[in-house]
């Protein structure tokens, strides 16, 4: 079994706060850019179409357009991909949260290293890689910091 890690943990990766959403570089840069949408509203919600008004509005008109020009101006991906999974409610409590996958038909470059989307074309996950240092997602971090504010 996994250690379960506390909030405090994630803090180290946010990139925006927005009043209903913490948007976050995913720890595990695999992907290069990806992000994650928390939503702040504690509870058992595991339907997107269970977002109020304000958090549907706050994540379309704010935070993805927001993610996705920084993304773009950053690495420029060839596609999007986004999982709204909700699979480890025992771990989230049914809370809800987007993963903002980029996907590359080549490979980036970034920080020193190669990035390469060895799954293009295909589904993301499973993705065997190599284990992605906590310094290279905090330098994805100040690079989305850079671009959004």
């Amino acid at each position: 079994m996994t250690e379960r890690k506390g909030p405090e943990y994630y803090e180290q990766f946010i990139i925006k706060k927005y009043r209903h959403w913490t948007l976050l570089a995913n720890e595990h840069q695999i992907y290069l850019g990806k992000a994650v949408a928390w939503l702040e509203r504690e509870g058992d919600m595991q339907r997107l179409s269970s977002l109020i008004e304000d958090e549907r509005k706050e994540l379309w008109e704010e935070l993805l357009p927001e993610y996705e020009a920084a993304l773009q101006a950053l690495f420029q991906p060839d596609h999007m991909n986004y999982a709204w999974l909700g699979n480890l409610f025992n771990e989230h409590s049914g809370h809800g949260h987007l993963h903002l996958i980029p996907r590359y038909a080549t490979p980036r470059e970034f920080a020193g290293r190669t990035f390469a989307d060895e799954k293009w074309g295909r589904h993301y996950e499973p993705r065997k890689g190599e284990e992605i240092s906590i310094e290279l997602a905090h330098a994805v971090r100040d690079a989305f910091r850079q671009h959004i504010r």
